[in-house]
């Protein structure tokens, strides 16, 4: 059951300090990076700017995203036309996640269908839109070498996010926050991670079959991974989520559900973060075998999610996303004042 948001104004004349939790040096997993990740970056992002019809406001904004530095570090093994189908999607992705927070659930509803028509139907779906262009761009060019349960996959993930995004446009309207049980189920489709989890096989040219994908094991690192990269976005995005009202974050919904304060809530976050990092391990200690060939694309497919929990902690403070040019500065410190509520008109 869901409770209405409660916000607490905070003095304007006291500075409030974030702490943050350790989410790098625990990682035992190397950072890794595809050598050619600049220069498909910058074709990436050409590419993005070619047809996304962005003011110059959005314009600025995007170029301070980065996002094909966290493609390179997390498809690394793969060829230069590979990463730029990975980075392309990345960029998009972000895109989306954008333009999504400025729609109400109408809007999020009609870019849903027009991204996934064009899916579904690359060769005869039209629309004169920015989404249509670029999703039909890398779509037919993954379709050149994905296998077709990778395809799938991508589609149905896609398809599950645009779900979840319009049920967190609904909590955001209402001012809800959502259990916590509740609110992890939501935020593994939010994250989109399930998508980017596609990649990691189209980018090491495997094609899993769907029992190995759905064993309770590979489902569990999955869904770690997903977590990991979930929770340490919403701790390190709360003071900009925060200061615009957002309450889809793991830092509002512990401080709902155990009446603590904003700290108190980051530092029991850094501890699920923590568990789940060891569930992670104990669960790579009990792959099963499917024999040797489908063995080695496993191996290859949790590669990607290590891969994807050391990328994302190191690029959280590369992105201008979350912190500016602070970043850097907030990787050391790992401290942060707390940004002032905007006034809403």
């Amino acid at each position: 059951m869901a409770v209405r948001a409660a916000h607490s104004p905070t003095d304007p004349q006291e500075v409030v300090i974030l702490k943050f939790p350790d989410f790098i040096s625990p990682i035992p997993y190397p950072l890794r990076c595809h050598p050619q990740e600049r220069e498909v970056s910058r074709e990436s992002e050409q590419w993005l700017l070619s047809m996304a019809n962005f003011s110059e406001k959005q314009r600025a904004k995007f170029l301070t995203l980065n996002a094909g530095l966290l493609s390179g570090m997390c498809y690394i093994d793969c060829t230069f036309d590979e990463l730029r189908v990975c980075t392309d999607f990345m960029n998009f992705l972000f895109t989306l996640d954008d333009w999504t927070d400025e729609f109400d659930t109408t809007g999020t509803r009609g870019l849903a269908e027009c991204v996934m028509n064009t899916l579904y139907h690359p060769h005869t779906y039209h629309s004169d839109t920015a989404a249509h262009r670029l999703t039909k761009s890398f779509w037919v060019r993954m379709q050149q070498t994905a296998g077709p349960g990778c395809q799938q996959r991508l589609m149905s993930t896609l398809d599950t996010y645009f779900q979840a995004i319009m049920q967190q446009a609904d909590d955001r309207g209402s001012g809800n926050i959502p259990e916590l049980e509740e609110y992890i189920l939501l935020r593994r489709d939010t994250s989109g991670c399930k998508t980017g989890f596609a990649f990691i096989e189209y980018a090491a040219n495997i094609d899993l079959p769907d029992d190995v994908i759905e064993h309770p094991i590979i489902k569990a690192l999955s869904d770690a991974t997903n977590d990991l990269v979930s929770w340490a976005n919403d701790v390190l995005s709360y003071n900009a989520e925060q200061a615009r009202g957002d309450t889809h974050n793991l830092v509002c919904v512990l401080m709902n559900m155990n009446g603590v304060d904003r700290q108190e809530a980051i530092e029991l976050a850094g501890e699920l973060w923590g568990k789940t990092l060891e569930w992670f391990f104990e669960c790579r200690k009990v792959v099963p075998s499917w024999g040797p060939e489908i063995d080695h694309a496993v191996s290859l497919y949790i590669q990607g999610l290590e891969d994807w929990i050391i990328a994302n902690a190191e690029w959280s403070f590369e992105t201008e996303r979350y912190f500016g040019k602070e970043g850097h500065i907030v990787k050391k410190t790992r401290k942060i004042a707390l940004l002032p509520q905007r006034v809403r008109d």
